[in-house]
């Protein structure tokens, strides 16, 4: 029975961990980095020069959505158990309009989620409930927030998620 009790502890902790570390940023380890060197200095804004198209910045944001965030948000309906990206950015451009705000108003937010600094309304908050603080650096939530505005759909509706 105690041998029974070690390993369930052992699957729950494993569990947690996994879960609680799927909002982090990953550790590199020794077989592969969790971003790779290129991504890293884009990510970091060290090697992009003023000529770098947007889709370089897209792109990166991308990856970072892919590692960090699709576990809790889809792309499109249905949710998981997150709101879905085009619903994220079609709210953010009805309540800003504008990219930088919505931009400066999606990093803030992900650093120290509240109801105050969230943009969705009512009904989403009750059903989905405020994320985890994300750990990524400002210039890496800076990418995956300008990507996500950049996945708008007009044709996307809104529905009953106001």
């Amino acid at each position: 029975m105690k041998r029974i009790l070690t390993v369930f502890s052992g699957v729950l902790i494993a569990a947690s961990a996994l879960i609680c570390s799927s909002c982090s940023k990953p550790e590199s380890t020794s077989d592969q980095p969790a971003v790779s060197e290129t991504q890293q200095t884009t990510a970091s804004g060290t090697d992009q020069s003023p000529e770098t198209p947007a889709s370089t910045v897209s792109a990166d944001g991308k990856v970072l959505y892919e590692q960090h965030c699709q576990v809790c948000h889809s792309m499109q309906a249905p949710a998981k158990t997150a709101p879905p990206i085009i619903g994220l950015s079609s709210r953010y451009r009805q309540v800003f309009g504008n990219r930088d705000e919505a931009v400066s108003a999606m990093v803030a937010f992900m650093k120290s989620p509240s109801a105050e600094k969230s943009s969705l309304g009512p009904n989403a908050l009750n059903r989905f409930g405020l994320m985890p603080a994300m750990t990524l650096g400002d210039e890496e939530l800076t990418s995956v927030a300008g990507w996500l505005w950049d996945q708008y759909d007009p044709e996307f509706d809104l529905g009953q998620c106001r």
